[in-house]
């Protein structure tokens, strides 16, 4: 039997704004949406190995390894001038690189003494559960990790079977509503939310969610209505429950969806006055 392995984006080895204290972050390749304002939208998709990259590199620094199935990347001539991300028709990268869990052990254990824990992010982890629970098992019994927390930063778009493989492994959830409107969702991230509404719900009642966040994206979720629905919806959970409101940032989205605005300071206010009014308390980010 052949080890288990996820393919991994990045690791962050040091981090202050994806959770409590200074954390590791660990970033899984592959999303079940496809959000219009996505940061990281060469997360999304997996390479074919069509090699269009290869041609469009500048430096002649990639190259299709058909025998083995995989990009060959020579990091010594890369400039990382995101040539490739640009061209990826599949919003792939040819930097993603399969990792064992004890490959990610090994990565823990050099930042150990300075992290209080580890994030998991995507792309969309959930859709690696099955690694998860390997690697989660192994820290907690590993003699020189087992105190380490463990956060979970998801988009939601699973069934309840996949939290249930790791619930009691995870100390905490944060996730995204991106909108309430399964029609306003889906104009946002070509996917309906009926998902993610319901993990939002089941996380919450089992104690387990943390944040919830709300990106702000002007002529899309940012209606009064809208914004009412989600602010609603936010006050039916826990009062332990973060919630945060974001600016959309147009840095790195795709140029197909340039034509998206960022929300105003007064818009952002004028937002979070509205979830004050129904006794929602919501912080700016």
């Amino acid at each position: 039997m052949s080890e288990l392995q996820a393919n991994i984006s990045g690791i962050i080895k040091s981090s202050v704004i994806d959770g409590p204290g200074n954390r590791m972050v660990i970033f899984f390749q592959a999303c079940n949406l496809n959000c219009m304002y996505c940061h990281n939208s060469h997360t999304i998709g997996l390479c074919n190995l069509c090699g269009i990259c290869v041609q469009a590199c500048p430096t002649q620094s990639l190259k299709v390894d058909l025998e083995n199935q995989r990009m060959l990347h020579k990091e010594e001539s890369c400039t990382r001038c995101d040539t490739c991300l640009k061209v990826c028709p599949e919003n792939s990268s040819p930097f993603y690189k399969k990792m064992s869990v004890n490959d990610i052990i090994e990565e823990i254990l050099e930042v150990n003494d300075f992290i209080s824990g580890i994030t998991v992010s995507g792309g969309e982890v959930m859709l690696h559960a099955e690694f998860l629970k390997h690697l989660f098992q192994s820290i907690k019994q590993h003699p020189a990790l087992h105190k380490l927390s463990i956060l979970i930063d998801s988009n939601g778009n699973v069934g309840q079977d996949k939290w249930d493989s790791i619930i009691d492994l995870a100390d905490g959830f944060m996730l995204d509503i991106k909108a309430y409107s399964a029609e306003t969702h889906k104009k946002i991230t070509g996917y309906s939310n009926e998902k993610i509404l319901n993990s939002i719900q089941y996380l919450d009642d089992k104690g387990k969610l943390k944040e919830l966040r709300l990106v702000l994206v002007p002529n899309c979720n940012d209606g009064e209505t809208e914004i009412k629905k989600i602010a609603r919806f936010m006050k039916s959970l826990s009062p332990k429950v973060e919630n945060v409101l974001i600016k959309m940032r147009k840095h790195s989205i795709r140029k197909e969806y340039a034509y998206l605005t960022e929300p105003t300071e007064d818009e952002m206010k004028n937002t979070q006055k509205i979830f004050e009014e129904l006794s929602v308390p919501i912080q700016i980010t």
